[in-house]
């Protein structure tokens, strides 16, 4: 088995990105023109650019986890402030940024809160 973040399908190249979507609970920003989530979502996994894609549950419901010196350390709840919380995720995939652009653009919380592309490194591991 092999494990890859980019996708070699035929002649076109795709690159997988991590869409951090932020929500921002004391600005409302601009709604004009927002798409409603069911159709987003309809749009980009029903086109195959979507990969996965959550909602996260309140921040204050987080932990952080490290470890220092052997010792696991578990720390709760909000970690920075920060007006932006994460909200959730999606995992895209797209020929080139222009194109994530494009796709995170369209996202509801773009209009009300903030999206960030991450694109993924490419990992090619041979698992077996």
């Amino acid at each position: 088995m092999s494990l890859s973040t980019n996708h070699d399908s035929g002649e076109e190249t795709t690159v997988r990105y991590l869409m951090l979507v932020l929500s921002t609970p004391e600005d409302p920003g601009d709604t004009e023109g927002q798409t409603p989530i069911e159709e987003w979502v309809k749009d980009t996994y029903g086109s195959g650019h979507g990969i996965l894609g959550e909602r996260l549950r309140p921040h204050e419901e987080a932990v952080g986890v490290k470890v220092r010196g052997g010792d696991v350390v578990v720390t709760d709840g909000p970690f920075i402030e920060a007006k932006e919380q994460i909200a959730g995720f999606d995992i895209i995939e797209a020929p080139d940024l222009d194109e994530a652009v494009a796709i995170a653009a369209k996202h509801p919380c773009a209009f009300d809160g903030a999206i960030q592309l991450h694109p993924f490194w490419p990992l090619n591991l041979d698992l077996d």
